[in-house]
Formats: structure tokens, sequence, C-alpha cells
């Protein structure tokens, strides 16, 4: 049987089927560390959406390396595409060991997610529980789930907490983020403005630069969002 007509037939057992939403994705031959290499000149050129399809094909390669959920989740994060950013972390979820570093950072960003873009604080707080007691991620969602519920006052005490054990920019970013929108909602411009101008200055992941900028514009008005630091892009 030729190959277009076995297409042909696919695609229409797909129909009787009730239809397929995408067919299966082609594996690429290379290995998994060539392909990134080739994803992280995609992003180099800020072509963030073929970079993203490109850790895809890496996720085959390697189900269980954290790190490529995470970098596809960012890439997608950058471009707006919030909802397969979800499902990425959610997929990661069960392939990635109990307890490590890139599982917990999957569920942090999963309940930011869920909880800022997608309006889902159901799931957001079920992820919060399973954070570690005094890590940085769960206290900046906790201090973040203080702001979503107007509870401004009692949010800022624990992002100063959660800026005391902050170790990376992207932590103390998205800290001095989530800190600027709660002085944003006490009409507190002048913190506002400095939390922002902070945050922009540690951030790396670019999805976090995506939300930083976006309220950077409404908050300071005409002026010039700062540039990131080296090694970082604004989408």
């Amino acid at each position: 049987m030729s190959r277009p007509l076995l297409r042909l037939l696919l695609a229409a057992s797909c129909l009787l089927a009730g239809g397929c939403v995408l067919m299966a994705r082609p594996v690429d031959p290379r290995p998994a560390d060539v392909i990134v290499a080739q994803a992280e000149e995609l992003v180099d050129r800020r072509a963030y959406a073929q970079a993203a399809e490109l850790y895809a094909a890496a996720i085959v390669k390697q189900p269980d390396n954290g790190s490529y959920y995470l970098r596809r989740s960012e890439l997608l994060e950058a471009i707006g595409h919030d909802k397969e950013a979800r499902v990425t972390y959610r997929e990661a979820l069960p392939r990635l060991a109990k307890g490590s570093s890139e599982r917990i950072e999957v569920i942090y960003r999963l309940a930011l997610i869920s909880a800022e873009h997608m309006h889902d604080m159901e799931l957001a707080e079920e992820l919060l529980m399973q954070l570690p007691t005094g890590s940085l991620q769960r206290l900046d969602l906790t201090g973040y789930f203080y702001f979503l519920t107007n509870q401004h006052e009692e949010s800022i005490p624990i992002f100063n907490q959660a800026l005391v054990v902050a170790r990376t920019g992207d932590q103390k970013a998205s800290v001095l983020y989530h800190a600027a929108q709660v002085y944003d909602a006490l009409k507190d411009e002048k913190n506002a403005v400095t939390s922002l101008y902070l945050a922009i200055n540690n951030a790396t992941h670019l999805g976090l630069i995506r939300d930083i900028s976006a309220l950077w514009t409404r908050v300071s008005g005409n002026q010039v969002l700062p540039n990131p630091p080296d090694g970082a892009q604004s989408p």
C-alpha cells in the first residue's frame, strides 16, 4: 500500500471515530541533546514557538527529564500559550521523582499559571499543599494567594520571608513581581515601580518577564522598561 493512500485511510478512520485533534508527531531521529541545542539556537533568535516544538521532541526522547518540561512550558508562557504550558506541566508530574527539585518547580509553576492565568484556584490550592513547608515556592505562592483573595496587608510579610530564602534571580524576581501587584492594588505607585524595577533586573524566565512587562506598562505609563540581565530577553 502506498504511503499517500495509507495517510488517507488513517485520516478517514479519524473522522469516522469522531475526529483526531492531532496526528502523532513524527519522532526526531537525533539525540535529545542535539535537539535541545537547536532549540536554544532558536531561542536566541526569539523563535519561541519553534523552540517549544523541539523541546516536545526532546521530551519524547527523555520523558523523565524535568528541565525539558520546564523549558518548553517557559517558552509557551512567553508567547501566551498558557493552556498548552499547563498541559506540559501536568504531563511532567507523574514522570518526575517525588521530592526532586525539578518536580517541586513544576508544581510551583503549575500552581502559579493555574491561579494567575487560568483562574483555577482549586487546583492551585491543592498544589500548594504539595510544596515543602518553608520553601521559597510555598512562601511565594502563599503570599500570592493572599493577594488574590484581597488580603493585601497579610501578603507583604510573607513575601519578605520568601525573599530571605530566595537563592536565584528568578526566585527573587517572582516574589518582587507578586509584591508589585500588591502595591499596585494598594495604590502605592512608588513601591510598585521599585519592586518591578528590581524584578526585571533579576528575571531570566521568559514567561515571568512577559508578566512583569505587562504590569510595568500599566503601572509606569511611558517609562521605558529596564533591560533584563545578560542572557535574558524580553519576549
